[in-house]
């Protein structure tokens, strides 16, 4: 398996589900399946970045569901949506990246992260047929950054930038080597 080299700082943000974001960086979770937000127009979500931060949020996610057990680390506190302040505190490298085509494919995928099957299955449904599947492996901080959102970084909106771009030297990986192994090599073949 190939060793990732993490860049020194990163400056994009990638909008998710607090509850998500909780379950990557605790390691219960190295899937994310993404449609896409509104703000990214009828061509939706383009898996273009090969790092980013989490960037939790509660958008939709009381529409909608998560079946979490509790995370295996402490979760990042919640962000204070009213004074518009976001803890950012895990980074995401992308290892693969496909698209979900065919909807009998994604109950072989509910091992790998933390959605109900209606959630997933409404998301594949939502506009035109089919999902992006990116398998990330996270790294996380000790204690989270905080920043104060911009109104750029607002709305239903995958991508997001972070000025300046937050340095990653002393993060953690949520799975060690071994643990992030047996868990790549589990992945249905969909997603080899």
């Amino acid at each position: 398996m190939n060793r990732i080299e993490l860049p020194k700082t990163c400056g994009v943000g990638f909008k998710e589900w607090s509850g998500v974001c909780d379950a990557l960086a605790g390691g219960a979770q190295i899937l994310i399946l993404r449609k896409g937000g509104i703000a990214e127009g009828p061509g939706g979500f383009t898996p273009e970045h090969p790092f980013f931060w989490l960037y939790p949020t509660h958008v939709h996610e009381v529409q909608q569901g998560l079946r979490i057990e509790p995370p295996r680390t402490a979760p990042a506190p919640a962000p204070d949506e009213a004074a518009g302040i976001v803890a950012i505190r895990a980074l995401a490298a992308v290892e693969t990246v496909r698209r979900i085509d065919r909807e009998d494919d994604l109950d072989a995928l509910e091992d790998f992260h933390v959605w109900t099957s209606e959630t997933v299955h409404k998301r594949f449904r939502y506009r035109s047929p089919g999902l992006w599947a990116l398998v990330v492996r996270v790294w996380s901080a000790a204690r989270p950054t905080t920043l104060a959102a911009t109104p750029e970084q607002l709305g239903c909106k995958t991508w997001v930038e972070l000025d300046p771009p937050l340095p990653t030297p002393g993060l953690a990986p949520a799975l060690d080597d071994e643990a992030w192994r047996r868990r790549r090599e589990a992945l249905p073949a969909v997603l080899q």
